[in-house]
C-alpha cells in the first residue's frame, strides 16, 4: 500500500490517502474501513439527464464522492472492495445523503477519514505502508534455476524478488558447465 498524504492525531481524527498496489492492499483496506468512516474516491454514476427530443438520457459521470460508511464488502476473484454509504459531499449529481456504492479497486487512490484513529488502525497502517518491516518470516523457494523469495507477515506474502538462470543438463558436453552455472545461480540468490 502506497501511502500518499496522511494528516491524524493518534486518539484522534485524521484522514489517510492511499493508493493499493496489491490485492492484499485491498484486504487490509477492507479491515482498516469500519462503519461511521468517511472515504472519498473518484468514481462513475449513472446520471438522468433531460434529452432535447423532451424524453430522458442516461450517461455515466465520472465524479468525486465522499461516502459515510455503512457496509463493506471485499471481492477478492475481482480484486474489488465495495463501499456503501450515503453522500457527504455536495455535488451537482448526487444530492447530500443519496446512497451510492464506491468501488475501490488497485492503483486508485481513495482518502479514509476516521473520528478515532486507535492503536490498532495506526499498526495496521503501518504494517500496510512497509509490511518489509513487519514480516514474520523469509522464505525462498527453489529449485535448479529457479528461485523465488517471499516475506510473510501477519497478513500479507509478498513475492520479493524472482531469480531465473539457465542451467545446462548434468549429461554429455555440458557437464563441465554445469557445476559453474549452479554456483552462479546460488550466489544470485543469496
Amino acid at each position: 500500500m502506497k501511502i500518499v498524504h496522511k494528516d491524524y492525531v493518534r486518539g484522534g481524527p485524521g484522514s489517510v490517502k492511499m493508493v493499493p498496489e496489491e490485492a492484499d492492499d485491498l484486504w487490509i483496506a477492507y479491515n482498516l474501513i469500519a462503519e461511521g468512516d468517511s472515504v472519498l474516491a473518484v468514481t462513475v454514476r449513472k446520471v438522468l439527464r433531460e434529452a432535447a427530443s423532451g424524453g430522458r438520457d442516461a450517461e455515466r459521470v465520472k465524479l468525486k464522492l465522499e461516502i459515510k460508511v455503512e457496509t463493506v464488502e471485499y471481492e477478492k476473484e475481482g480484486s474489488v472492495l465495495r463501499i456503501r454509504g450515503k453522500n457527504t459531499l455536495q455535488n451537482e449529481h448526487v444530492k447530500i445523503g443519496a446512497f451510492h456504492t464506491l468501488e475501490l479497486e488497485l492503483h486508485r487512490p481513495f482518502v479514509l477519514r476516521k473520528d478515532t484513529w486507535d492503536s490498532l488502525a495506526l499498526d495496521m497502517l503501518h504494517q500496510a505502508a512497509d509490511p518489509a518491516a513487519s514480516a514474520d518470516l523469509a522464505v525462498i523457494l527453489m529449485q535448479e534455476g529457479l528461485a523465488h523469495i517471499l516475506l510473510v507477515g501477519k497478513s500479507v506474502t509478498l513475492t520479493r524478488s524472482r531469480i531465473e538462470a539457465s542451467i545446462p543438463r548434468k549429461h554429455g558436453p555440458a557437464i563441465a558447465g554445469y557445476e559453474s552455472a549452479l554456483n552462479k545461480f546460488f550466489e544470485n540468490v543469496l
